[in-house]
Parts: C-alpha cells; structure tokens; sequence
C-alpha cells in the first residue's frame, strides 16, 4: 500500500519545484530589466544634467553677448551723435569761411583797382622817366597786382558755388564742350592744339558750374603743355552705374567724363594734394595760373552729386576723371 502512494506523493514536488524555478528565472529576467531601466535612467539623468549644463552657460553667452551688444549700440550712438555735432560745426564753419572768403575778396577788390589804376597812371605819364630798374620794378608790381587780382576772383568763384541759388537743370555736356572750346579758339591755334571730342551725355546740373568746372580741366590740359610740343587732347564719356547707391528705388546712373593729355604729368606722391586750395606745383615764372582751378573743380562735383580723380605718369601726361550725375529718363 506504502509503494503504491510514495510516486504519486512526488509528483506535486517535482512541478512546484519546476514552478518555482520558473518563477526565480522571471524575476532574475525582470531584475535584469529593472538594473537596465536603472542604467538607461542614470544615463538619461546625466545627458540632461550635462544638457542643462550647456544650456547655462549658453544662456550665459548670450547674456553676455547681449550686455557686449547695448554697450557696442550706446557707444554707437555716442558715436553717431558726435559725429552730428562735429559734422554741423564743420558745416557751420565752412559756412563762417565762406562768408569770410566772398567778404574779403569784396573789400579786397576797392584798393586792389586804386593800385592797378594808379600803376596804370604811373607807367603812361611817368614810365618814359625810369630807368632800366625802374621799369622792372613797375613791371613786377604790376604782375602782382595781375596776380592778386586772379586770386581774389579764385576766391570768389570758390566761395560762390555752393550759393542757394543754385538750381540743377537738364545739359548738354556736349554743347557746354563746344562752347568751351570756341572761347578757346584763339589759344588753341596759337598753341597748334589737337582737341578730340567724343560722345558726351546729357546730364543734371548747374550750367555756370559746369562750364566753369569744365572750362578749367581743358584751359589746364593746354597750359600743363610739353614745351615745343603741341598739346594733344581727347575728352570722352560714358555711363556708368552709382556704386554708392543704397535703398530700394532705382539706382541712378553716373556719367563718366575723361579729359586726356600728352603734356607734363604729375608726380605720384603729388596726385593727392593737387586739389587742395592755392596747391601750385611749379613756380610762377613757369606756368601761370593761383592753385585755386582744381580745388574749385573739385568743389564744383561734389556740389552736384559727382566726384573728381586724376592719374598721371611724370613726362607721360594726365587723365582727369570726372563723374556727374546723368539726366534720368523719365
């Protein structure tokens, strides 16, 4: 009877000994899990920890950058404010010289005339009378007092270009050329001259300006001669587009004048300075003329919106390079 029950006894032991085993391998597996998630989370806890890291010192960079920022924009303004306030001294100045250059080319002129009329009364009533020395001392006052009175008409010409009267009109550079050159005849065939003229546009500005302007970069083109060589001259034109434009309308165009020669030349270390005012670069018993022409010319463009430049090669000759606006079509 004993055997017969021992068997069946074993059998419950053997499937719950089965289940328990079944059940450790499950919660080892889900340990292993756990430890994982564990590791995974740790992992997840660290990024986020190095990510908030980062996102503090890059919200610090920008704090930063930001303070850099307002500091750079109030200096700015500082900048920009003092640079207003300069710009309307200058400008106040340069009103204060104007005014002080027209008024006293005005007085200067009175005495001025009482000393040529009375050099004029000496030579004719009294010249015959001099001797050799005085009739050179006569000859070199009145040179001077011829010389002065160029400088006080420089200066007046200078000091009236930027009147308010001054109105832009539509002109032909061509006819205001042409007109130059009539006047010029007589000096161009003395001279033996060959001037070339090319295709010139039509541009904005003021005629007196512009024919002074002009007048003077062709009167120097054949004074700053080769001596006993005739002058050689071409002036030409082209458009070309504003560079300097900024904003959303249409650019405008420029036109481009070159007036050309063959004579003298200019020195490189001397290309910047001949524009400043009464800048000669020769003596005066070599080439007449104040040092006023360029510093007018250069005014004269910059008045109407244009600009002036020059290159040159000593012995080889010069270009002057004007630029002015174009008559815009409408």
């Amino acid at each position: 009877m004993n055997q017969h029950c021992q068997p069946e006894a074993g059998l419950p032991v053997e499937e719950s000994e089965l289940a328990l085993r079944s059940q450790l391998g499950k919660m080892e597996e889900a340990n292993q899990h756990l430890e994982q998630n564990l590791l995974r989370q740790r992992e997840v806890e660290s990024q986020l920890t190095q990510a908030i890291r980062e996102l503090e010192i890059r919200n610090f960079e920008i704090l930063t950058s930001r303070d850099q920022a307002l500091t750079e924009l109030h200096e700015r303004e500082r900048g920009e404010l003092a640079l207003c306030q300069k710009t309307e001294e200058l400008a106040r100045s340069n009103r204060d010289l104007e005014q002080f250059a027209s008024l006293a080319a005005h007085d200067l002129q009175e005495p001025l005339h009482s000393i040529q009329v009375f050099l004029d009364l000496l030579r004719v009533k009294h010249g015959s009378s001099l001797n050799e020395q005085g009739q050179g001392y006569l000859y070199r006052v009145t040179k001077a007092a011829s010389r002065m009175q160029q400088l006080i008409e420089g200066l007046l010409i200078y000091s009236r270009i930027d009147a308010p009267d001054s109105t832009g009109m539509s002109l032909s550079l061509r006819e205001i050329v042409e007109e130059i050159l009539t006047d010029l005849a007589a000096h161009i065939e003395e001279l033996q001259a060959e001037i070339y003229v090319g295709d010139l546009p039509m541009i904005h500005g003021d005629p007196l300006q512009i024919r002074q302007l002009f007048q003077n970069l062709i009167g120097n083109a054949l004074k700053f001669h080769k001596h006993g060589v005739p002058p050689i001259i071409h002036i030409s034109g082209m458009m070309i587009q504003n560079r300097r434009h900024s904003g959303s309308e249409k650019p405008g165009s420029l036109c481009q004048i070159e007036i050309q020669d063959q004579g003298i030349g200019i020195s490189a270390e001397n290309l910047d300075k001949i524009f400043g005012m009464f800048k000669r670069l020769h003596r005066k018993d070599e080439y007449e003329g104040t040092g006023i022409g360029l510093a007018v010319c250069q005014r004269i463009a910059g008045q109407c919106g244009g600009a002036i430049s020059a290159r040159s090669i000593l012995g080889e000759g010069s270009t002057f390079i004007v630029t002015l606006p174009a008559l815009q079509d409408k």
